[in-house]
């Protein structure tokens, strides 16, 4: 293309890279036309793959989401100020904690609320305020911080301020919970990097068989003057069309398994877990990224081992 006018500019050279990517596009349509068979074995092993990485993936989002909801319950925090502090003093206290990054609401809570719901744990039969004389207890604020992590941060900071007489909050399963969304965490990780490895091998092997079985093809397009990489050009088009097929057959599986037990399943444990399982866009997106980089790195590091430069 760059001949055709003569010069090296800037269009002719992106026009050039253009036709030689439709012609490797083409050339792998046709090739995945041509051998059904090793096609129809390589797409379904890549879905089998990504279709396990987002069965698991699912699995995992529906237990963080199920944890999250479980330490949405562990977000609140209730802070104590001495006798000695007013409502002056509660409400600038107030101000200046609902400036902190990790707090989401502060409440007032007046003394005489205080002891409202005390006499609420205890019923009408005893009149506490009567019994005892006076109100002993202090003016208090109920925080709620944006997590679990984030309350050990903000009663780590509440506990140096003056005002502050003593901070509440389930210190122990705030750092139990941390742990065990740590922990969930980190065992998604790992074990998406061994089944990408294992992947990898899976498919790597699946697009290797593939090529070897059409080395005469390679050998005549090398014997009438084709460069290496127009070679294996089209091949790494195939990894990559591989992919994009695989990944969509996969999302379709998951989809149509998760639409499936939403129809069947009753309200339970098994359908709250279902609904929580989302296949939102980010989802679909890394899924489909995973095929395409699995199907595209496989068939090049395939195309590389088996055809050589002459």
């Amino acid at each position: 293309m760059v001949a055709l006018c003569g010069t090296n500019c800037a269009g002719c050279f992106a026009l050039s890279w253009l036709s030689l990517l439709a012609f490797f596009l083409t050339e792998a349509w046709i090739n995945l036309r041509r051998h059904g068979v090793a096609t129809f074995a390589t797409v379904f092993t890549v879905a089998l793959v990504v279709g396990l990485w987002g069965a698991f993936a699912l699995l995992v989002k529906g237990a963080q989401r199920w944890l999250l909801w479980e330490g949405a319950k562990l977000e609140r925090l209730c802070v104590f100020l001495k006798p000695q502090a007013d409502e002056q003093v509660a409400h600038r206290l107030q101000e200046r904690l609902r400036r902190l990054p990790q707090v989401i609401a502060v409440r007032f809570v007046h003394r005489e609320e205080g002891l409202r719901r005390i006499q609420q744990l205890f019923g009408d039969t005893v009149p506490l305020k009567d019994l005892i004389g006076h109100n002993p207890l202090p003016h208090a604020l109920e925080i709620t911080c944006r997590s679990p992590q984030a309350v050990a941060r903000c009663a780590a900071i509440l506990k140096k301020m003056p005002e502050v007489d003593e901070v509440a909050y389930p210190a122990a399963a705030v750092k139990r919970f941390v742990q065990l969304l740590g922990q969930v965490r980190r065992g998604a990780n790992v074990f998406s990097l061994l089944l990408a490895i294992v992947a990898f091998a899976l498919i790597h092997n699946a697009i290797r068989l593939s090529l070897y079985g059409r080395r005469n093809e390679i050998r005549i397009m090398q014997l009438v003057g084709a460069t290496v990489w127009t070679v294996r050009g089209p091949f790494i088009a195939e990894g990559f069309l591989y992919g994009v097929f695989g990944g969509l057959v996969a999302l379709a599986i998951l989809g149509g398994l998760r639409w499936l037990g939403l129809q069947t399943l009753e309200a339970g444990y098994l359908r709250g877990a279902l609904e929580a399982m989302v296949m939102d866009a980010d989802f679909v997106q890394r899924a489909l990224a995973l095929a395409v980089a699995l199907g595209t790195v496989s068939a090049t590091v395939a195309a590389l081992q088996l055809v050589k430069p002459q």
